[in-house]
């Protein structure tokens, strides 16, 4: 059918008006009304498609959508495009399109912002129940309530740390952080998202450690009741991150997590609700980084038990727990043979393992407190000092022949009597006093807090003999507060905390991802990570 340029052009910006409307999710003009109204035809139906098939194989409508072209491009590196926020205080959430937030949860925001002064961002993200496209079969909208809190652009939040809003990631992703670890370069940065994960990314052993964080949702959950939706809708987090910058420009990062419920959470001390704010809230339990008492970080100790404002004493919790409190530095099966090794600890006096011993029984006893049961967890360094008794010639360790004697005979007469000897507790019991208050809990024994969490495992045993992971602990179905891998982490109720100890333990060598953070669990069951830095652990 041979078409006059007029008809040609008016098929062309019916075709283009109708991208548009099918852009911002509306129904577009059927081919046959097109062909109705330019050439009084209904009929030649065909005629129009084979001109829009024509338009999109060349690329373009030879026109506009909108006010902008078809084909574009930039020139613009990502990180230019950043604005700046210029506050002391920010919260950061995500909220989905079409769906209603969660009242309590919003309110419960608003009334932290206003105590503390900080301001609430949400950025937002999309998912279609019918066509899993953005802006697909239907109207978007989003809840008026966030409307003018929306911020879907990068921005640099302080020095270091970038809230990333430019994502729209489908609520659905498994790992919403996965591929991103190096899009913000060094930079730790913020990922709006509907699941509370978080990861430590290595970085140059000696830079500034990096951290990913996605934020949690505001809004309710609405997914398409099949497998993934299934799925997501158990991972969906009522959460949100809070930002604290200091005057040094020193940044910190914390998770506020909602009872699912209510919407009410608890930041630290203070527990936060749609009608107020109370204060002098003790904490459920703290689980401190792995300590490693021969190669203990002095600055993060003070500034999480031993000052007066410490970690410790500001949240009072009802259990703290320990895990590789013992280093096992003296005689560790790993040097045990570096000659060069030896000597070092030879020159610098440290080869007693008793010495050993008694410094970290010290440190244990720098914990106790009155309002606090302390946790010894069974931890792979502290099983160190089994595995040397077992392996090791006394006759060819002076240094520690007594020591070592005195162990063995320990053991061989806890073995007669058809005992097992805990051997890291007896030997702390036994060379050092006021250690009867301290729990030590051996291999495999659970110890469950506030519901159902597990803090009574390290994270060094893997299921059925084999090697641990986060999956490992993933498909036990527990929630877990564990150490071992000194990066602190979240997914899926695994959390993991990081280290006490120093970062450079001279054993880990190339690129770190090692950090001074703790797990606060709270009376509620919900949990976050408090990360040291720079002498500080909030601002």
């Amino acid at each position: 059918m041979a078409l006059s340029e007029k008809a040609t052009q008016q098929i062309i910006t019916l075709l283009t008006e109708s991208l548009e409307l099918q852009r911002k999710g509306k129904k577009g003009y059927a081919n046959t009304k097109i062909a109705h109204d330019v050439l009084s035809n209904s009929k030649a139906e065909s005629t129009v498609r084979r001109i829009k098939r024509t338009l999109l194989d060349s690329g373009n409508y030879r026109g506009y959508v909108g006010q902008k072209p078809i084909a574009s491009g930039s020139l613009t590196v990502p990180k230019a495009k950043r604005g700046k926020f210029t506050g002391k205080r920010y919260v950061f959430t995500s909220a989905q399109n079409n769906t209603f937030v969660h009242e309590g949860f919003l309110a419960s925001l608003q009334t932290y912002c206003e105590h503390n002064c900080a301001e609430l961002v949400v950025s937002s993200f999309h998912y279609n129940k019918n066509g899993f496209q953005k802006g697909a079969n239907g109207e978007v909208w989003f809840d008026a309530r966030v409307k003018e809190l929306l911020c879907d652009k990068p921005m640099q939040v302080a020095k270091g740390l970038v809230f990333c809003g430019e994502f729209d990631i489908l609520p659905t992703a498994v790992t919403p952080l996965s591929g991103l670890h190096n899009y913000t370069s060094d930079e730790s940065a913020i990922i709006p998202h509907a699941k509370l994960q978080m990861e430590s990314v290595p970085t140059p052993k000696f830079d500034a450690p990096k951290m990913m964080y996605t934020t949690g949702c505001l809004t309710q959950m609405n997914y398409k009741q099949m497998k993934s939706g299934i799925k997501s809708e158990w991972h969906h987090i009522f959460a949100a991150l809070v930002v604290e910058i200091d005057a040094d420009g020193d940044w910190f990062v914390r998770q506020l997590t909602a009872k699912s419920d209510t919407g009410e959470f608890y930041d630290l001390d203070k527990h936060y609700t749609p009608c107020g704010v109370t204060g002098g809230h003790s904490v459920e339990a703290l689980n401190y980084g792995d300590i490693h008492a021969a190669g203990v970080d002095e600055v993060v100790a003070d500034i999480s038990w031993r000052n007066r404002d410490s970690i410790l004493d500001v949240l009072k919790p009802k259990y703290q727990f320990l895990s590789d409190v013992m280093d096992q530095k003296a005689r560790n099966h790993h040097n045990i043979r570096d000659a060069h090794f030896l000597f070092k600890m030879f020159n610098e006096k440290t080869e007693s393992v008793l010495d050993e011993v008694v410094l970290t029984a010290n440190i244990i006893k720098e914990t106790l407190r009155p309002f606090s049961k302390t946790v010894v967890v069974e931890s792979n360094h502290n099983l160190a000092i089994t595995k040397w008794l077992k392996e090791q010639d006394y006759r060819k360790d002076p240094v520690n022949a007594i020591f070592f004697l005195e162990m063995q005979t320990a053991i061989y007469k806890s073995l007669q009597k058809g005992e097992s000897l805990h051997v890291f507790d007896y030997a702390c019991n036994t060379y050092v006093d006021g250690m009867e208050d301290v729990l030590f809990l051996k291999e495999d024994e659970s110890f469950r807090i506030a519901g159902n969490i597990e803090a009574g495992a390290h994270g060094h045993l893997g299921c059925n003999g084999s090697r641990p992971s986060m999956q490992t602990y993933l498909k036990l179905g527990i929630k877990h507060n564990l150490g071992h891998v000194h990066g602190a982490a979240i997914r899926e109720g695994v959390f993991y905390a990081g280290m006490s100890g120093k970062l450079d333990q001279k054993y880990n060598k190339g690129g770190s991802s090692w950090n001074h953070s703790h797990i606060v669990t709270y009376s509620n069951g919900k949990r976050a990570i408090v990360t040291i830095k720079n002498g500080k652990w909030r601002g």
